[in-house]
């Protein structure tokens, strides 16, 4: 996903343009210099490998994806190369030759990715080999997502659309409307048997029927308020989270939402502005505000559980989750290892140069980062 500095400095960028940055001169806020911690736990970096060139598409929207019991990386110059997950060892690495915007989706031994250009493709698992291409409506700034028939493709112009798993015919597709002025970037949706869940810049949520892309359902999870255009932003940008027939949502200057996927009645709803993606682990959702404050929350009632201030403005990643504990990398390399039960420190180790892009993989104890300048590394605990 589009690293939060960019999108940050992008925003800020539309808000002085329209004269909204006068309370702060206009000035970016200095990163909160980070304290001596006692470690309590040692994160170790097993293996760093280049997938490809640094990421020149500021929005792209690069995830690595576990294929094959490899694990598969993507580079927006057009590289996608699969590693052996334990030694970092390339086993293959193809060249696409065109820009990718969004990658990597995964499902019954096809990869996907999108590209800046509007075309979606479906490569080969097991090589890397094209399978087939199909034309999307516009650019996709959010990873394709698939069951075992169908792969969805959410794209910038607002629309969601549907392709036949298997050859990359056009099946269906569903139009949002959007505001005149969006943060840049798209929410991912979830996929799943029966219905496709989405939201978008207007702060809706819909769930669509997989057949025919009709609507089942739609709720509003963020209203627009104030007088500016940058004061009613209201984004749904994360990607969304599915989990015991709750879907969960987080929005830019709007909240963190619990949804009855089946029903799209609200089930609770805590104020929160964050571009970022909510992590769960167990009955927690992680989460990252606009600020770079880490909170927990409860994952059946809402509240909150706790937060840690003592990263602000350092641009962190999304939450995710390492052995059980919580993690985020900031935009110095410095990933940062919080106690789950109450946000304090655990550890914390320079692992690159830049930030970790939003969404890593997370497999047995291990957690596998793409960084802005084409790095794929593996951490664990020692």
């Amino acid at each position: 996903m589009l690293t939060r500095p960019l999108r940050l400095l992008l925003l800020c960028m539309a808000m002085a343009t329209l004269g909204a940055c006068s309370s702060t001169g206009g000035s970016v806020p200095e990163p909160t210099q980070l304290q001596s911690i006692v470690a309590q736990q040692e994160l170790v970096k097993h293996w760093s490998s280049k997938v490809g060139a640094g990421d020149h598409n500021a929005f792209s929207v690069l995830e690595p994806v576990l294929q094959q019991g490899q694990i598969v990386a993507v580079a927006s110059s057009g590289t996608v190369a699969a590693y052996n997950m334990d030694t970092g060892a390339a086993v293959w690495q193809v060249d696409l030759g065109q820009t990718l915007s969004a990658g990597i989706g995964e499902s019954q031994d096809l990869l996907f990715v999108a590209t800046q250009s509007g075309k979606l493709l479906a490569l080969s698992g097991v090589d890397g080999s094209l399978q087939w291409q199909a034309n999307t409506s516009s650019e996709a700034l959010a990873v394709p997502q698939a069951n075992e028939q169908l792969v969805v493709v959410q794209t910038i112009d607002g629309k969601v659309s549907a392709y036949e798993l298997g050859k990359g015919k056009f099946l269906w597709s569903y139009t949002a409307n959007l505001p005149s002025l969006t943060v840049r970037g798209t929410s991912t949706p979830v996929v799943t048997n029966n219905y496709t869940y989405a939201g978008f810049a207007s702060g809706k949520l819909v769930a669509l029927d997989n057949q025919t892309g009709s609507i089942v359902w739609q709720q509003t999870v963020g209203s627009a308020k104030g007088r500016s255009e940058i004061e009613r932003l209201v984004d749904i940008d994360g990607a969304l989270r599915l989990l015991d027939g709750v879907l969960y949502s987080t929005s830019y200057q709007g909240s963190l939402t619990a949804i009855d996927a089946l029903t799209g009645a609200l089930k609770w709803q805590q104020p929160l502005s964050s571009l970022s993606s909510a992590f769960i682990v167990g009955n927690t959702i992680l989460a990252v505000d606009a600020d770079d404050v880490v909170l927990a929350y409860d994952r059946i009632e809402g509240h909150v559980l706790w937060q840690n201030d003592s990263l602000k403005h350092r641009l962190l990643s999304s939450a995710m989750s390492l052995d059980n504990q919580a993690l985020v990398i900031d935009a110095q390399g410095y990933a940062h290892l919080l106690q789950l039960t109450d946000g304090a420190f655990l550890g914390r180790k320079k692992i690159g140069t830049l930030g970790a892009r939003v969404g890593s993989k997370s497999y047995q104890n291990n957690i596998y980062i793409l960084s802005q300048d084409g790095r794929l590394t593996r951490i664990g605990l020692k």
